[in-house]
C-alpha cells in the first residue's frame, strides 16, 4: 500500500516510522525541519527546548519506541530536586504540597480553601452532558482550589482557560476516576494524586528523538501541498494541526477542523551567568488574577543536567496562552521587558541576562473545549476512508499523548 503523511511533527514521524514496516511510506513536511513544535537550539553553550521539554516515563509505548530507535541509554531523568514546584499566589511564590498533611500545613491556599477541600469525598455526582474543567473543580475542590491550583495545572498543560475546556477530553482520567469511585481523594487514596511518572528527556534534548525518527523515514521537506485528496495514493495520513489541514481539505470536514482553537504560547528563553536568587527546583506556575502577565518559569537548568554552561543558569519563561493571546504580538524586546518585569515580582530581584532568545507558536496548544467530543464524533463521522486524522488536536497534546494517538493512522 502506498500512503502520504502530511506533517512532520511528532506525530507524523512516528506513524510513518511504524507504517513504513509494511508499506511504501513518503512524509510530505511544509517546512525546512521535521519537529513541529518540538526542537532543541544550541545557543551559546545554552540548550534551549523550543516545546515541551520532557515526558513522563509512564507510558510504555513510548518507551518501546525509544528502544526500538536505540535510545534508551541516551534518556536523562529530571533531578530529584525538580519534584519541588512552586505557584505563585498573593504576591509570593508558594510550594505546592507533597502530602495532605503538607497541603494543611502549607499556605498554597488560604486555610478556608483548604478545609473546603475536605470536603471533596461528599463531592455531588456529575451533571449530565459536558463539564468544564472549572465546573468539575468547584464542584470537587471549591471556588479557592479551582481558581488556584487547578487553574495552575491547567496553565501548565494547555495554556487553556478551564471555564472553556472540556474536562472528558482535555482530562478524561480525572473523569474516569469520578465515575468510578465518585470522588478524587477516595480513587487517589494509596495510590497519590497527580501524574504519575517521572519527566524524562535525551542527553541533548528531544531534538534527539526527532532526529532518530527523521532518519529513519523518507522525508521530503520544504513540500508544501495545496489540498488534500486521494491522488496517487492508497491511503493519507494527516497530522497536521487541524487549523492548517482545514484550508485543504473539503466542506463539511474543513469546517469542524476549524473550529478548534490553539492558545498562542511564547517561550522566553533567558540566560543567566551565574547564580539568580531561586533554589534548584522546577520552577512556578502563574494563576489568573494573581497580576502577573507570565504563564510561569521553568527552571530548566535545575530539572536536567547539560541545559547551561557551568556555573550559569536557564530559565524558560511562558508567556500568552488562550486568556493573552494578544501578548504573542508583541515585540522580541517588550516580551523580554514583561518576562523580567514578572520575574522580579516572584523573586524580588532579578540579575540582568546574558543573553535571550525567544520563540513564537502563534497556535502552539490545541484547545479541547467544551462540545469538543461531539465535535470528534462529527469530524470522525465526515471523514473518509481513505484519510485519518491524528496528532494533538484531537485526543492529546503531551508527548505521550501525541504519540498514543498516532497510533490512531496504524489502523488502515
Amino acid at each position: 500500500m502506498k500512503i502520504a503523511v502530511l506533517g512532520g511533527g511528532l506525530a507524523g514521524l512516528a506513524a510513518a516510522f511504524q507504517l513504513q514496516k509494511e508499506h511504501e511510506v513518503v512524509l510530505f513536511e511544509a517546512r525546512d525541519r521535521t519537529g513541529g513544535n518540538i526542537g532543541t537550539r544550541e545557543v551559546d553553550g545554552y540548550r534551549i527546548e523550543m516545546g515541551p521539554n520532557g515526558f513522563l516515563d509512564n507510558e510504555p509505548a513510548t518507551l518501546e519506541l525509544v528502544e526500538e530507535l536505540g535510545l534508551t541509554p541516551r534518556l536523562v531523568h529530571a533531578r530529584e530536586t525538580a519534584s519541588r514546584r512552586f505557584i505563585f499566589r498573593a504576591g509570593k511564590l508558594r510550594e505546592l504540597p507533597s502530602s495532605p498533611l503538607s497541603f494543611m500545613l502549607g499556605d498554597c491556599l488560604p486555610l478556608g480553601a483548604r478545609l473546603r477541600v475536605l470536603r471533596e469525598p461528599w463531592t455531588k455526582p456529575a451533571p449530565p452532558g459536558d463539564e468544564s474543567v472549572r465546573e468539575f473543580a468547584v464542584r470537587h475542590l471549591g471556588a479557592g482550589a479551582a481558581d488556584v491550583l487547578i487553574d495552575a495545572f491547567v496553565t501548565g498543560v494547555f495554556a487553556g482557560d478551564p471555564a472553556r475546556l472540556s474536562l472528558q477530553c482535555a482530562f478524561p482520567k480525572l473523569r474516569s476516576l469520578e465515575a468510578e469511585y465518585g470522588s478524587l481523594i477516595k480513587g487517589s487514596k494509596g495510590r497519590g494524586f497527580g501524574p504519575k511518572g517521572v519527566l524524562t528527556s535525551f542527553d541533548n534534548g528531544l531534538q534527539v528523538l526527532i532526529d532518530a525518527l527523521t532518519e529513519r523515514v523518507d522525508v521530503r521537506l520544504d513540500s508544501p501541498v495545496d489540498r488534500i485528496e486521494q491522488g496517487e495514493f492508497d491511503r493519507v495520513i494527516c497530522t497536521m494541526p487541524a487549523h492548517a489541514a482545514a484550508p485543504l481539505l473539503a466542506a463539511p470536514l474543513a469546517g469542524l477542523l476549524a473550529e478548534i482553537p490553539g492558545a498562542p504560547v511564547v517561550v522566553a528563553a533567558l540566560m543567566f551567568e551565574g547564580s539568580i536568587p531561586v533554589p534548584d527546583v522546577f520552577g512556578f506556575l502563574v494563576p489568573r488574577g494573581q497580576g502577573l502577565r507570565i504563564l510561569g518559569a521553568l527552571y530548566d537548568s535545575s530539572i536536567f543536567p547539560g541545559r547551561a554552561p557551568e556555573g550559569s543558569r536557564l530559565v524558560r519563561v511562558l508567556l500568552g496562552g488562550r486568556r493573552d493571546s494578544g501578548l504573542i504580538d508583541l515585540s522580541d524586546e517588550e516580551l523580554l521587558a514583561v518576562a523580567l518585569l514578572d520575574l522580579e515580582h516572584a523573586w524580588g530581584h532579578v540579575p540582568a541576562p546574558a543573553g535571550h532568545h525567544i520563540v513564537r507558536w502563534p497556535k502552539g496548544i490545541p484547545q479541547y473545549e467544551v462540545g469538543h467530543a461531539e465535535r470528534m464524533i462529527a469530524i470522525d463521522a465526515a471523514t473518509p476512508d481513505w484519510l485519518r486524522l491524528t496528532g494533538s488536536s484531537y485526543r492529546g497534546v503531551s508527548i505521550n499523548g501525541c504519540l498514543a494517538e498516532a497510533q490512531t493512522g496504524l489502523h488502515l
